[in-house]
């Protein structure tokens, strides 16, 4: 099930340059039973051979399971900007993140652009379907409330953006524009606390407009809860018509 109501300050949106917190936003879904695919894929707009992976995650945006069964994450790394472009998008977080996977053994080594599904590294292999805890969150004003009915770590929460347009200036993908989708924008990550049915999770939490987020054609907030960097259960939906 899921519910989504947002009232955005369109016209303060578009002219000013600045974080803006949203006047007034609610947001409320609660998770199938059945693990989702969660997946994040690692890539860079200085990377030449990342295109043909984003634009395979851009087909996810026509699949009927998409922000129910499917997830899909692209967190943009900043390791790549040496080479002359600094991807707007990236964020040397997201690069940790990367590198806590392989930490982890999740993965045989760091490289772009790479997918993990269910955190672990997906080479074309199939993928075991599992059951996971139902997860529900609300978020409303400042206020974020999740439950987990299973065992978790970490809450995690992110606004994805797409039909970003870039054109490339410099670096391996010099002279080339690029539409993406799925971009992490912004990403969160919230600690828990245990209790008889799994993990509670309270915030104090304000959603803020940020500039790029103006550069999407829509943008999505997806939620999802870990446990030692294993994403376990989903929830999301569409914030923009």
């Amino acid at each position: 099930m899921f519910t989504l109501k947002a009232m955005f300050l369109f016209g303060l949106l578009l002219v000013l340059p600045i974080a803006v917190p949203i006047a007034a936003f609610e947001f409320e879904a609660k998770s199938h039973s059945a693990q989702p695919q969660i997946i994040e894929l690692y890539t860079s707009q200085g990377c030449s051979s990342c295109p043909p992976a984003e634009a395979w995650i851009s087909g996810f945006a026509n699949e009927t399971g998409l922000w129910r069964s499917l997830f899909p994450l692209a967190f943009h790394v900043s390791y790549w900007d040496y080479l002359g472009w600094k991807d707007p998008f990236a964020d040397p977080a997201h690069g940790k993140r990367q590198y806590a996977h392989w930490n982890r053994k999740h993965s045989k080594g760091v490289y772009t652009p790479q997918i993990f599904i269910g955190g672990r590294e997906w080479r074309g292999d199939e993928v075991p379907k599992a059951q996971a805890g139902q997860l529900w969150l609300k978020l409303e004003g400042q206020s974020l409330q999740a439950r987990f009915e299973g065992q978790a770590d970490s809450l995690h929460l992110a606004v994805v953006g797409m039909g970003l347009v870039s054109a490339i200036g410099r670096g391996e993908n010099r002279g080339k524009r690029l539409t993406q989708d799925f971009v992490v924008l912004q990403h969160w990550q919230f600690k828990g606390s245990a209790t008889d049915t799994g993990v509670h999770f309270a915030e104090e939490f304000e959603l803020t407009s940020r500039p790029e987020w103006q550069q999407a054609s829509r943008l999505a907030l997806v939620a999802w809860v870990e446990y030692k960097s294993l994403p376990l259960q989903a929830v999301g939906d569409w914030m923009l018509p």
